[in-house]
């Protein structure tokens, strides 16, 4: 076991005087494999195992948990890093099991493991350390989205990568002065288009077949500014706006909540955009914010008093994205369309 896995937080405490109500569980997930380690009750031991990342897996995961535990599967709390889908089905599963489920943000887990003078980083080491983890900071359960909802994430963030690769391709072929690979690339890039054009399509009947999707797609269409692609892509990132409690709370999931710079009487740094949360609901609603500013009243008139008081451009679009998505959780979260005179330009 790693030294520094051992040894009490910076802050004062260790795992050990931490809350033992529910036995703790890391999982540390590849695409191939689960390593799994399981805190004992009063963090003097532990226990680990590793596992394929397969059904066959997490049928053997749940056998192992059940006999090293010693309690029933809802008193186990398991925690496990978002990484990029690969958790997914273990999460969906252990979740079905009964357990409490937590997928953090590996920004989370990679602060905690400094704030403890962590020095190695291996799977095992790894999974210790999201059990003690979720130990000390029981972070929130995680809750799967529905079927329909996470195909339309899925769909979606296939769009995106789509158009990345677009933008890739025509930045390439502007670029190029050779004839013969200019040809190339266009033919790539009309292949790209038709991949487009047709999972837009696929996207735009998803939603219509469902019905919860499509009555949001159609309120988030009464905001000016928001149009149909956005809406989607909306819907399938925040998620059910029930899981958060405020407009702003949503907001910082996004990265769309100021971060400040003070220390002291010398450092005043202007504060900027926290980026710390969802980039793709960030980069879905820049260009819709731009054209807020130009075409809903609420926004435009935002901007104007920002730009009354000397903000920047950049400040001026960030202000607007915050603003727009506040609006669209408020349609979501009251099932009501827009409506300008709530939403006045303060």
């Amino acid at each position: 076991m790693d030294s520094a896995m051992t040894a009490p937080d910076r802050f004062g405490s260790s795992d050990a005087s931490a809350n033992t109500a529910t036995r703790a569980v890391g999982i540390d997930v590849s695409k191939a494999s689960l390593e799994v380690v399981i805190l004992g009750k009063d963090a003097d031991g532990s226990a680990s195992r590793s596992m394929p990342n397969t059904e066959d897996g997490f049928d053997m995961l749940r056998e192992w948990i059940d006999r090293e535990v010693e309690v029933g599967l809802e008193e186990v709390h398991a925690c496990l890093e978002a990484s990029g889908g690969y958790e997914r089905p273990v999460a969906r599963y252990l979740h079905e099991q009964n357990l409490t489920v937590s997928v953090v943000n590996p920004r989370r887990t990679s602060a905690y493991a400094e704030s403890r003078l962590n020095r190695s980083k291996t799977d095992p080491v790894d999974a210790r350390l999201l059990a003690r983890f979720c130990r000390r900071e029981a972070p929130s359960a995680w809750q799967p989205a529905s079927s329909d909802q996470q195909d339309l994430k899925d769909m979606t963030r296939g769009l995106q990568g789509l158009k990345k690769e677009r933008n890739r391709l025509k930045n390439q072929i502007d670029r190029s002065s050779n004839p013969t690979v200019t040809g190339s690339l266009q033919s790539v890039l009309e292949s790209v288009n038709e991949q487009i054009d047709q999972l837009e399509e696929a996207i735009d009947e998803h939603v219509q077949s469902c019905r919860g999707l499509a009555r949001k797609q159609e309120l988030l269409e009464t905001i000016p500014g928001i149009g149909q692609t956005t809406a989607a892509l909306v819907i399938a990132e925040l998620g059910n706006p029930e899981r958060f409690e405020s407009a702003r709370q949503a907001a910082a999931y996004a990265g769309l909540t100021p971060a400040h710079h003070e220390s002291g009487s010398s450092v005043h740094r202007k504060p900027r955009l926290s980026k710390v949360g969802s980039s793709r609901l960030r980069k879905a609603l820049y260009f819709p914010a731009i054209s807020a500013l130009r075409c809903n009243a609420a926004i435009e008139a935002f901007g104007d008093r920002l730009a009354e008081r000397g903000k920047a451009k950049m400040v001026i679009i960030g202000a607007a994205m915050r603003k727009l998505l506040h609006i669209c959780y408020g349609v979501l979260k009251n099932q009501t369309p827009f409506d300008a005179s709530l939403h006045p330009g303060t």
